[in-house]
Protein backbone atom coordinates (compact mmCIF):
# COMPACT_ATOMS: atom_id res chain seq x y z
CA UNK A 1 0.00 0.00 0.00
CA UNK A 2 1.47 3.09 -1.11
CA UNK A 3 2.30 6.20 1.60
CA UNK A 4 -0.09 8.21 0.16
CA UNK A 5 -2.96 5.64 0.22
CA UNK A 6 -2.16 5.39 3.76
CA UNK A 7 -2.24 8.82 4.77
CA UNK A 8 -6.14 8.87 2.52
CA UNK A 9 -7.02 6.35 4.72
CA UNK A 10 -6.39 7.57 7.97
CA UNK A 11 -7.54 10.67 7.35
CA UNK A 12 -10.78 8.75 6.21
CA UNK A 13 -10.81 6.50 9.56
CA UNK A 14 -10.49 9.59 11.51
CA UNK A 15 -13.09 10.46 10.49
CA UNK A 16 -15.65 7.56 10.49
CA UNK A 17 -14.32 5.50 13.56
CA UNK A 18 -15.11 8.52 15.91
CA UNK A 19 -18.59 8.05 14.47
CA UNK A 20 -18.64 4.21 14.67
CA UNK A 21 -17.77 4.32 18.48
CA UNK A 22 -20.18 7.13 19.18
CA UNK A 23 -22.92 4.99 17.33
CA UNK A 24 -21.85 2.00 19.12
CA UNK A 25 -21.74 3.70 22.65
CA UNK A 26 -25.27 4.61 21.84
CA UNK A 27 -26.42 1.06 21.34
CA UNK A 28 -25.08 0.33 24.55
CA UNK A 29 -27.15 2.68 26.46
CA UNK A 30 -29.72 1.71 24.37
CA UNK A 31 -29.11 -2.17 25.11
CA UNK A 32 -28.67 -0.74 29.38
CA UNK A 33 -32.39 1.35 28.90
CA UNK A 34 -34.51 -1.76 27.39
CA UNK A 35 -34.30 0.01 23.96
CA UNK A 36 -33.70 -1.74 20.78
CA UNK A 37 -32.33 1.04 18.43
CA UNK A 38 -33.32 4.92 18.26
CA UNK A 39 -36.45 3.81 16.41
CA UNK A 40 -37.89 2.76 19.90
CA UNK A 41 -36.75 6.63 21.59
CA UNK A 42 -38.59 8.25 18.93
CA UNK A 43 -41.69 6.26 19.18
CA UNK A 44 -42.01 6.57 22.48
CA UNK A 45 -41.24 10.58 22.63
CA UNK A 46 -44.26 10.36 19.81
CA UNK A 47 -46.32 8.50 22.39
CA UNK A 48 -45.45 11.10 25.10
CA UNK A 49 -46.30 13.77 22.95
CA UNK A 50 -49.87 12.56 21.76
CA UNK A 51 -51.02 11.61 25.42
CA UNK A 52 -49.95 14.65 26.66
CA UNK A 53 -51.48 17.08 24.13
CA UNK A 54 -54.77 14.31 25.12
CA UNK A 55 -54.27 15.20 28.60
CA UNK A 56 -53.36 18.83 28.27
CA UNK A 57 -56.30 19.39 25.90
CA UNK A 58 -58.74 17.92 28.70
CA UNK A 59 -57.41 20.06 31.25
CA UNK A 60 -57.88 23.23 29.48
CA UNK A 61 -60.98 22.60 28.97
CA UNK A 62 -61.57 22.00 32.49
CA UNK A 63 -60.08 25.38 33.07
CA UNK A 64 -61.65 26.69 30.72
CA UNK A 65 -65.25 25.46 31.00
CA UNK A 66 -65.51 23.43 34.66
CA UNK A 67 -63.04 24.91 37.20
CA UNK A 68 -64.83 23.42 39.73
CA UNK A 69 -63.36 19.87 39.07
CA UNK A 70 -59.96 21.20 40.59
CA UNK A 71 -61.89 21.15 43.79
CA UNK A 72 -62.41 17.11 43.18
CA UNK A 73 -60.18 14.98 44.77
CA UNK A 74 -60.89 12.29 42.87
CA UNK A 75 -60.34 13.82 39.98
CA UNK A 76 -57.43 15.31 40.61
CA UNK A 77 -55.96 11.99 41.89
CA UNK A 78 -56.80 10.86 38.47
CA UNK A 79 -55.43 13.95 36.60
CA UNK A 80 -51.66 13.96 38.30
CA UNK A 81 -51.77 10.13 37.79
CA UNK A 82 -52.05 10.32 34.14
CA UNK A 83 -50.00 12.91 33.62
CA UNK A 84 -47.01 11.44 35.79
CA UNK A 85 -47.20 9.14 33.13
CA UNK A 86 -46.44 11.24 30.44
CA UNK A 87 -43.51 12.65 32.79
CA UNK A 88 -45.50 15.97 33.76
CA UNK A 89 -47.20 17.16 36.80
CA UNK A 90 -49.87 20.70 38.06
CA UNK A 91 -49.18 22.87 40.57
CA UNK A 92 -52.10 24.15 41.68
CA UNK A 93 -52.77 27.62 44.00
CA UNK A 94 -55.53 29.42 45.18
CA UNK A 95 -55.57 33.00 46.39
CA UNK A 96 -51.86 32.73 45.42
CA UNK A 97 -51.63 29.75 48.22
CA UNK A 98 -50.77 26.11 46.71
CA UNK A 99 -53.67 23.55 47.52
CA UNK A 100 -52.16 20.48 45.74
CA UNK A 101 -48.60 19.36 43.99
CA UNK A 102 -48.41 16.35 41.60
CA UNK A 103 -46.99 13.01 43.69
CA UNK A 104 -44.76 12.26 40.19
CA UNK A 105 -43.46 15.68 40.89
CA UNK A 106 -42.76 15.19 44.64
CA UNK A 107 -41.35 12.23 44.40
CA UNK A 108 -38.64 13.88 41.74
CA UNK A 109 -37.75 16.22 44.19
CA UNK A 110 -38.37 15.48 47.48
CA UNK A 111 -38.04 18.90 50.29
CA UNK A 112 -38.75 21.20 46.94
CA UNK A 113 -40.29 24.51 48.17
CA UNK A 114 -43.33 24.37 45.59
CA UNK A 115 -44.78 27.71 47.12
CA UNK A 116 -41.94 29.93 45.94
CA UNK A 117 -41.89 27.68 41.99
CA UNK A 118 -45.50 28.58 42.19
CA UNK A 119 -44.92 32.43 42.89
CA UNK A 120 -41.55 33.08 40.83
CA UNK A 121 -42.16 29.86 37.51
CA UNK A 122 -38.81 29.18 35.91
CA UNK A 123 -38.93 27.65 32.37
CA UNK A 124 -36.12 25.89 32.59
CA UNK A 125 -36.16 23.21 35.65
CA UNK A 126 -33.94 20.01 36.67
CA UNK A 127 -35.63 16.99 38.42
CA UNK A 128 -34.01 13.43 38.77
CA UNK A 129 -31.25 14.91 35.83
CA UNK A 130 -33.70 15.46 33.26
CA UNK A 131 -34.74 18.93 31.60
CA UNK A 132 -38.04 20.19 32.71
CA UNK A 133 -40.04 23.03 31.38
CA UNK A 134 -43.19 24.59 32.93
CA UNK A 135 -46.24 26.69 31.62
CA UNK A 136 -48.58 28.96 33.74
CA UNK A 137 -52.30 29.23 33.62
CA UNK A 138 -55.27 31.57 35.63
CA UNK A 139 -58.26 30.54 36.11
CA UNK A 140 -61.40 31.75 38.45
CA UNK A 141 -62.50 29.09 40.95
CA UNK A 142 -66.48 28.65 40.92
CA UNK A 143 -66.53 30.53 44.00
CA UNK A 144 -64.87 33.70 42.75
CA UNK A 145 -61.26 32.75 43.91
CA UNK A 146 -58.08 33.54 42.13
CA UNK A 147 -56.83 30.35 40.74
CA UNK A 148 -53.29 28.84 39.10
CA UNK A 149 -52.47 25.73 37.42
CA UNK A 150 -48.38 25.69 36.91
CA UNK A 151 -47.92 22.74 34.54
CA UNK A 152 -44.28 21.35 34.41
CA UNK A 153 -43.59 18.06 31.91
CA UNK A 154 -40.54 16.91 30.82
CA UNK A 155 -38.59 18.10 27.86
CA UNK A 156 -36.39 15.35 26.51
CA UNK A 157 -36.18 11.71 27.30
CA UNK A 158 -32.30 11.23 28.24
CA UNK A 159 -30.40 13.05 31.15
CA UNK A 160 -29.57 16.20 30.90
CA UNK A 161 -25.52 15.19 31.46
CA UNK A 162 -25.78 12.99 28.43
CA UNK A 163 -25.01 16.05 26.64
CA UNK A 164 -22.09 16.95 27.49
CA UNK A 165 -20.61 13.70 28.39
CA UNK A 166 -21.88 12.50 24.94
CA UNK A 167 -19.74 15.69 23.56
CA UNK A 168 -17.03 14.81 25.46
CA UNK A 169 -17.02 11.35 24.57
CA UNK A 170 -17.01 12.33 21.18
CA UNK A 171 -14.21 14.49 21.08
CA UNK A 172 -12.15 11.79 23.06
CA UNK A 173 -12.83 8.78 20.42
CA UNK A 174 -11.54 11.50 17.86
CA UNK A 175 -8.77 12.31 19.86
CA UNK A 176 -7.71 9.06 20.69
CA UNK A 177 -8.25 7.10 17.13
CA UNK A 178 -6.03 10.69 15.78
CA UNK A 179 -3.83 9.30 17.81
CA UNK A 180 -3.50 5.10 17.33
CA UNK A 181 -4.23 5.90 13.59
CA UNK A 182 -1.27 8.41 13.39
CA UNK A 183 1.14 6.04 15.49
CA UNK A 184 0.33 2.59 13.65
CA UNK A 185 0.93 5.13 10.51
CA UNK A 186 3.60 6.77 11.35
CA UNK A 187 5.02 3.44 12.40
CA UNK A 188 4.52 1.46 9.59
CA UNK A 189 6.67 4.09 7.84
CA UNK A 190 9.08 4.87 10.14
CA UNK A 191 10.22 1.56 10.76
CA UNK A 192 10.68 0.16 7.73
CA UNK A 193 12.60 3.77 7.05
CA UNK A 194 15.29 3.19 10.01
CA UNK A 195 15.45 -0.27 8.85
CA UNK A 196 17.11 0.80 5.61
CA UNK A 197 18.80 3.81 7.75
CA UNK A 198 20.31 1.00 9.33
CA UNK A 199 21.08 -1.12 5.95
CA UNK A 200 22.87 2.28 4.79
CA UNK A 201 25.31 2.48 7.63
CA UNK A 202 26.14 -1.15 7.12
CA UNK A 203 26.77 -0.36 3.39
CA UNK A 204 28.95 2.50 4.29
CA UNK A 205 31.29 0.81 6.73
CA UNK A 206 31.57 -2.06 3.96
CA UNK A 207 29.28 -4.80 5.22
CA UNK A 208 27.65 -5.66 1.94
CA UNK A 209 26.93 -9.56 2.69
CA UNK A 210 23.33 -8.78 4.77
CA UNK A 211 20.53 -7.89 2.55
CA UNK A 212 18.50 -5.13 2.81
CA UNK A 213 14.79 -6.40 3.91
CA UNK A 214 13.19 -2.81 5.57
CA UNK A 215 9.85 -5.25 6.04
CA UNK A 216 10.65 -8.91 7.63
CA UNK A 217 7.21 -10.24 6.97
CA UNK A 218 6.27 -9.83 3.17
CA UNK A 219 8.22 -6.97 2.15
CA UNK A 220 8.60 -9.60 0.25
CA UNK A 221 6.47 -7.60 -1.63
CA UNK A 222 6.96 -7.04 -5.41
CA UNK A 223 9.07 -3.65 -5.61
CA UNK A 224 6.04 -2.56 -8.24
CA UNK A 225 3.26 -2.96 -5.99
CA UNK A 226 3.01 0.80 -4.57
CA UNK A 227 4.35 0.67 -1.53
CA UNK A 228 6.64 3.53 -1.93
CA UNK A 229 8.88 2.17 0.64
CA UNK A 230 8.93 -1.39 -0.42
CA UNK A 231 10.70 0.00 -3.57
CA UNK A 232 12.77 2.28 -1.89
CA UNK A 233 14.10 -1.30 -0.69
CA UNK A 234 14.45 -2.98 -3.34
CA UNK A 235 16.32 -0.05 -4.99
CA UNK A 236 18.81 -0.45 -1.50
CA UNK A 237 18.78 -3.87 -2.01
CA UNK A 238 19.80 -3.98 -5.75
CA UNK A 239 21.93 -1.38 -5.41
CA UNK A 240 23.73 -3.69 -2.40
CA UNK A 241 23.67 -6.23 -4.88
CA UNK A 242 25.39 -4.79 -7.63
CA UNK A 243 27.99 -3.20 -5.17
CA UNK A 244 28.63 -6.29 -3.70
CA UNK A 245 29.29 -8.06 -7.64
CA UNK A 246 31.25 -5.34 -8.69
CA UNK A 247 33.29 -5.66 -5.09
CA UNK A 248 33.65 -9.27 -5.47
CA UNK A 249 34.40 -9.35 -8.87
CA UNK A 250 37.52 -6.76 -8.36
CA UNK A 251 38.23 -9.26 -5.61
CA UNK A 252 38.10 -12.23 -7.81
CA UNK A 253 40.18 -10.15 -10.52
CA UNK A 254 42.88 -9.29 -8.63
CA UNK A 255 43.07 -13.07 -7.47
CA UNK A 256 43.37 -14.13 -10.95
CA UNK A 257 46.38 -11.35 -11.57
CA UNK A 258 48.25 -12.60 -8.50
CA UNK A 259 47.12 -16.54 -9.74
CA UNK A 260 47.80 -15.18 -13.07
CA UNK A 261 51.65 -13.75 -11.85
CA UNK A 262 52.20 -16.62 -9.82
CA UNK A 263 52.29 -19.10 -12.71
CA UNK A 264 53.59 -16.79 -15.23
CA UNK A 265 56.95 -16.85 -13.47
CA UNK A 266 56.55 -20.35 -13.11
CA UNK A 267 56.08 -21.83 -16.21
CA UNK A 268 58.36 -19.03 -17.75
CA UNK A 269 60.96 -19.96 -15.69
CA UNK A 270 61.37 -23.71 -16.89
CA UNK A 271 62.22 -22.74 -20.28
CA UNK A 272 63.90 -19.40 -19.73
CA UNK A 273 66.76 -22.09 -17.06
CA UNK A 274 67.12 -24.53 -20.37
CA UNK A 275 68.03 -21.93 -22.56
CA UNK A 276 70.28 -20.59 -20.15
CA UNK A 277 71.63 -23.99 -19.65
CA UNK A 278 71.98 -24.99 -23.20
CA UNK A 279 73.82 -21.54 -24.06
CA UNK A 280 75.75 -21.70 -21.22
CA UNK A 281 77.13 -25.12 -22.64
CA UNK A 282 77.58 -23.78 -25.80
CA UNK A 283 79.68 -20.83 -24.29
CA UNK A 284 81.56 -22.99 -22.41
CA UNK A 285 82.65 -25.30 -25.05
CA UNK A 286 80.55 -28.49 -24.42
CA UNK A 287 78.75 -28.29 -27.53
CA UNK A 288 82.05 -28.73 -29.16
CA UNK A 289 81.14 -30.13 -32.50
CA UNK A 290 78.58 -29.64 -35.36
CA UNK A 291 75.95 -31.88 -34.29
CA UNK A 292 75.86 -31.24 -30.43
CA UNK A 293 75.83 -27.11 -31.31
CA UNK A 294 73.26 -28.19 -33.85
CA UNK A 295 70.95 -29.92 -30.99
CA UNK A 296 71.73 -27.21 -28.70
CA UNK A 297 70.38 -24.46 -30.92
CA UNK A 298 67.31 -26.74 -31.72
CA UNK A 299 66.08 -27.01 -27.93
CA UNK A 300 66.93 -23.63 -27.53
CA UNK A 301 64.38 -22.62 -30.70
CA UNK A 302 61.98 -25.12 -29.65
CA UNK A 303 61.95 -23.56 -25.73
CA UNK A 304 61.42 -20.00 -27.38
CA UNK A 305 58.45 -21.37 -29.06
CA UNK A 306 56.86 -22.63 -26.10
CA UNK A 307 57.83 -19.49 -24.45
CA UNK A 308 56.11 -17.45 -27.54
CA UNK A 309 53.25 -20.06 -27.53
CA UNK A 310 52.81 -19.70 -23.56
CA UNK A 311 53.05 -15.82 -23.83
CA UNK A 312 50.40 -15.84 -26.14
CA UNK A 313 48.14 -18.35 -24.46
CA UNK A 314 48.79 -16.17 -21.00
CA UNK A 315 47.94 -12.80 -23.07
CA UNK A 316 44.25 -14.28 -24.68
CA UNK A 317 43.38 -16.15 -21.40
CA UNK A 318 43.85 -12.29 -19.78
CA UNK A 319 42.03 -11.08 -22.34
CA UNK A 320 39.01 -13.44 -22.37
CA UNK A 321 38.84 -13.40 -18.42
CA UNK A 322 38.35 -9.44 -18.31
CA UNK A 323 36.06 -9.88 -20.89
CA UNK A 324 37.99 -7.65 -23.51
CA UNK A 325 38.18 -9.83 -25.98
CA UNK A 326 35.49 -8.76 -29.36
CA UNK A 327 33.53 -11.44 -30.74
CA UNK A 328 33.00 -11.44 -34.93
CA UNK A 329 29.50 -13.63 -34.98
CA UNK A 330 28.72 -15.23 -38.37
CA UNK A 331 26.25 -17.46 -39.07
CA UNK A 332 27.60 -20.75 -39.39
CA UNK A 333 26.89 -24.15 -40.53
CA UNK A 334 28.36 -26.32 -37.76
CA UNK A 335 28.20 -29.48 -39.61
CA UNK A 336 29.84 -28.53 -42.08
CA UNK A 337 31.99 -26.15 -40.35
CA UNK A 338 33.71 -29.23 -38.18
CA UNK A 339 33.81 -31.30 -41.42
CA UNK A 340 35.95 -28.44 -43.00
CA UNK A 341 37.57 -28.35 -40.14
CA UNK A 342 38.89 -32.07 -39.44
CA UNK A 343 39.69 -32.42 -43.26
CA UNK A 344 42.48 -29.88 -42.89
CA UNK A 345 43.94 -31.36 -39.20
CA UNK A 346 43.35 -35.10 -40.73
CA UNK A 347 46.53 -34.71 -42.98
CA UNK A 348 48.88 -33.87 -40.16
CA UNK A 349 47.34 -35.51 -37.27
CA UNK A 350 47.43 -39.69 -39.42
CA UNK A 351 51.33 -38.82 -39.89
CA UNK A 352 51.43 -39.04 -36.11
CA UNK A 353 49.53 -41.99 -36.01
CA UNK A 354 46.67 -40.33 -34.76
CA UNK A 355 42.92 -41.14 -36.69
CA UNK A 356 40.51 -38.56 -36.67
CA UNK A 357 37.27 -40.01 -37.42
CA UNK A 358 33.65 -37.76 -37.73
CA UNK A 359 30.07 -39.01 -37.07
CA UNK A 360 27.95 -36.18 -38.38
CA UNK A 361 24.56 -36.30 -37.73
CA UNK A 362 23.50 -33.33 -38.76
CA UNK A 363 24.64 -32.42 -42.03
CA UNK A 364 21.21 -32.60 -43.63
CA UNK A 365 19.53 -30.90 -41.22
CA UNK A 366 21.37 -27.28 -41.69
CA UNK A 367 22.25 -26.86 -38.23
CA UNK A 368 23.07 -23.54 -37.59
CA UNK A 369 25.14 -21.29 -35.03
CA UNK A 370 26.40 -17.87 -34.28
CA UNK A 371 30.06 -18.10 -34.02
CA UNK A 372 32.96 -16.31 -34.14
CA UNK A 373 35.09 -18.57 -36.68
CA UNK A 374 38.43 -17.51 -35.64
CA UNK A 375 37.35 -18.14 -31.47
CA UNK A 376 36.03 -21.57 -32.80
CA UNK A 377 39.36 -22.98 -34.04
CA UNK A 378 40.81 -22.07 -30.98
CA UNK A 379 38.12 -24.54 -29.40
CA UNK A 380 38.99 -26.88 -31.28
CA UNK A 381 42.53 -26.83 -32.08
CA UNK A 382 42.59 -26.68 -27.95
CA UNK A 383 40.68 -29.66 -27.40
CA UNK A 384 42.16 -31.86 -30.32
CA UNK A 385 45.93 -30.78 -28.12
CA UNK A 386 44.83 -32.10 -25.02
CA UNK A 387 43.45 -35.28 -26.57
CA UNK A 388 46.79 -35.63 -28.58
CA UNK A 389 48.75 -34.91 -25.84
CA UNK A 390 47.58 -37.62 -22.90
CA UNK A 391 47.22 -40.28 -25.74
CA UNK A 392 51.32 -39.73 -26.52
CA UNK A 393 51.99 -39.99 -22.61
CA UNK A 394 50.18 -43.97 -22.92
CA UNK A 395 53.30 -46.88 -22.68
CA UNK A 396 51.19 -49.27 -23.76
CA UNK A 397 48.25 -48.04 -26.68
CA UNK A 398 45.88 -49.34 -28.91
CA UNK A 399 45.36 -46.85 -32.27
CA UNK A 400 45.06 -43.72 -31.24
CA UNK A 401 41.48 -42.26 -32.49
CA UNK A 402 40.22 -39.05 -32.06
CA UNK A 403 36.00 -39.48 -32.49
CA UNK A 404 34.06 -35.91 -33.44
CA UNK A 405 30.22 -36.14 -33.74
CA UNK A 406 28.23 -33.17 -34.76
CA UNK A 407 24.64 -33.38 -33.53
CA UNK A 408 20.98 -31.54 -32.82
CA UNK A 409 20.37 -32.13 -29.03
CA UNK A 410 17.49 -30.15 -27.05
CA UNK A 411 17.38 -27.32 -30.20
CA UNK A 412 21.24 -26.82 -29.82
CA UNK A 413 24.22 -28.28 -31.39
CA UNK A 414 26.27 -30.78 -29.52
CA UNK A 415 29.53 -31.30 -30.55
CA UNK A 416 31.34 -34.22 -28.54
CA UNK A 417 35.53 -35.25 -28.76
CA UNK A 418 36.00 -38.67 -27.69
CA UNK A 419 39.61 -39.75 -27.64
CA UNK A 420 40.98 -43.22 -26.51
CA UNK A 421 43.55 -41.98 -23.99
CA UNK A 422 43.88 -42.29 -20.22
CA UNK A 423 40.60 -40.55 -19.10
CA UNK A 424 40.30 -38.20 -16.60
CA UNK A 425 40.08 -38.79 -13.15
CA UNK A 426 37.19 -38.44 -11.51
CA UNK A 427 38.44 -36.11 -9.04
CA UNK A 428 39.75 -33.48 -11.40
CA UNK A 429 36.99 -33.60 -13.58
CA UNK A 430 35.17 -30.31 -11.79
CA UNK A 431 38.63 -28.56 -12.56
CA UNK A 432 39.87 -29.20 -15.55
CA UNK A 433 38.58 -26.22 -17.41
CA UNK A 434 40.16 -23.56 -14.41
CA UNK A 435 42.99 -22.01 -15.33
CA UNK A 436 46.37 -22.95 -14.38
CA UNK A 437 44.86 -26.53 -13.62
CA UNK A 438 46.60 -29.35 -14.68
CA UNK A 439 45.02 -33.20 -14.41
CA UNK A 440 47.94 -35.01 -11.41
CA UNK A 441 49.77 -37.31 -14.63
CA UNK A 442 49.87 -33.86 -16.37
CA UNK A 443 51.69 -32.29 -13.48
CA UNK A 444 55.16 -31.59 -15.37
CA UNK A 445 54.36 -28.47 -17.98
CA UNK A 446 57.17 -30.37 -20.46
CA UNK A 447 54.59 -32.82 -21.13
CA UNK A 448 51.61 -31.65 -19.23
CA UNK A 449 51.13 -27.90 -20.57
CA UNK A 450 50.65 -24.84 -19.26
CA UNK A 451 47.09 -25.73 -17.91
CA UNK A 452 45.39 -22.76 -19.97
CA UNK A 453 43.97 -24.65 -22.86
CA UNK A 454 40.98 -26.15 -21.56
CA UNK A 455 40.27 -22.38 -19.62
CA UNK A 456 40.51 -20.59 -23.07
CA UNK A 457 38.08 -23.17 -24.10
CA UNK A 458 35.33 -22.55 -21.46
CA UNK A 459 35.98 -18.78 -21.84
CA UNK A 460 35.10 -18.96 -25.66
CA UNK A 461 32.22 -21.03 -25.69
CA UNK A 462 30.55 -19.59 -22.90
CA UNK A 463 31.41 -15.77 -24.43
CA UNK A 464 28.98 -17.92 -27.67
CA UNK A 465 26.49 -18.12 -25.09
CA UNK A 466 26.93 -22.00 -24.68
CA UNK A 467 28.54 -24.39 -22.22
CA UNK A 468 31.24 -27.25 -21.83
CA UNK A 469 32.21 -30.20 -19.89
CA UNK A 470 34.26 -33.32 -19.64
CA UNK A 471 33.24 -36.81 -19.15
CA UNK A 472 34.68 -40.45 -19.49
CA UNK A 473 33.94 -42.83 -22.13
CA UNK A 474 32.04 -46.25 -20.67
CA UNK A 475 34.92 -48.06 -23.12
CA UNK A 476 37.73 -45.85 -21.55
CA UNK A 477 38.95 -42.18 -23.02
CA UNK A 478 37.84 -38.80 -22.35
CA UNK A 479 34.56 -37.20 -24.15
CA UNK A 480 35.06 -33.17 -24.54
CA UNK A 481 31.30 -31.76 -25.11
CA UNK A 482 30.25 -28.87 -26.19
CA UNK A 483 26.73 -27.32 -26.70
CA UNK A 484 26.01 -24.02 -28.71
CA UNK A 485 22.61 -22.60 -28.97
CA UNK A 486 21.06 -22.80 -32.65
CA UNK A 487 19.32 -20.05 -34.53
CA UNK A 488 17.44 -19.75 -37.27
CA UNK A 489 18.85 -17.80 -40.58
CA UNK A 490 19.27 -17.94 -43.88
CA UNK A 491 22.08 -16.20 -44.54
CA UNK A 492 24.74 -19.46 -44.01
CA UNK A 493 28.88 -18.83 -43.54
Amino acid sequence: MSIRLKLYMSYLAMAVVPVILLILFIMIIFASSGKQDIRDLTEVKQDENFNQALVYGELMYVLREDTGQLQNPDFLTDLQERLSEQWAGLIISKDDKVTDVSPFLSSLSEGEDWQKLADEPNERLFFHNYRFTSHELDFQYPDGGEGKALLLYRVEQIPFFWHPLTMILMLLSIVLSSMLLTYFVSRSIIKPLQSLRSAALQIKEGNLAEPVSPRRRMFKKKAGSGDEVAQLGAAFEEMRARLKHSIDQSLQYEENRKLLLSHISHDLKTPISAIKGYVEGIMDGIANTDEKRSRYMGTIYRKASEMDHLIDELFLFSKLDLQKVVYDFKTVDIARYVDDYLEEQRFELEKDGIVLQLHNKAMQAGLLVAADPDKLNRVFANILSNGIKYMNQQSERSEATIVVTVQKSEGDALITFQDTGPGIEEEDLPHIFEGFYRAEQSRNSETGGNGLGLAIVKQIVEGHGGTVWAENAAEGGAIFCLKLPAIKAVNEL
